[in-house]
């Protein structure tokens, strides 16, 4: 008994006749519904450029400021221009605050005037 299939009784089905005393035109007389329709689909693009940009930021934030910063840079300039605003946000900034708290890049500005004030001694030398 453990084992055994049992099979359940099956529903009875009528088949479809209307009855004499109704018609069909009645049914049909009622005017289809409108359905909203659904919005088109719209092809996914994943935000690549601001991505990037964000990535390089962060990253210059720990690690070589003077390589990465610039990159963070650039990629959330090509954010911004396709409309990736957010992302282009968070990898700009990151990178401007990166070079700002780096002291290589403000060796390197410093040393870049240093050379333009100083510039009239190369001249004068040679």
């Amino acid at each position: 008994m453990a084992n055994q299939i049992i099979e359940l009784p099956k529903p009875e089905t009528l088949p479809a006749v209307p009855a004499e005393g109704t018609s069909l035109t009645a049914i049909s007389a009622v005017p289809p519904i409108a359905l909203p329709m659904p919005p088109a689909a719209v092809r996914w693009e994943p935000p690549v450029l601001g991505c990037l940009a964000a990535i390089f930021g962060i990253a210059a934030l720990f690690k070589a400021t003077i390589v990465l910063a610039p990159l963070g840079l650039g990629f959330a300039v090509a954010a911004m221009i396709a409309r990736q605003f957010s992302w282009a946000a968070v990898g700009g900034i990151a990178a401007l605050v990166a070079l700002l708290i780096s002291p290589v890049f403000w060796t390197i500005l410093g040393l870049a005037w240093l050379i333009e004030q100083l510039g009239w001694l190369w001249r004068w030398i040679s």
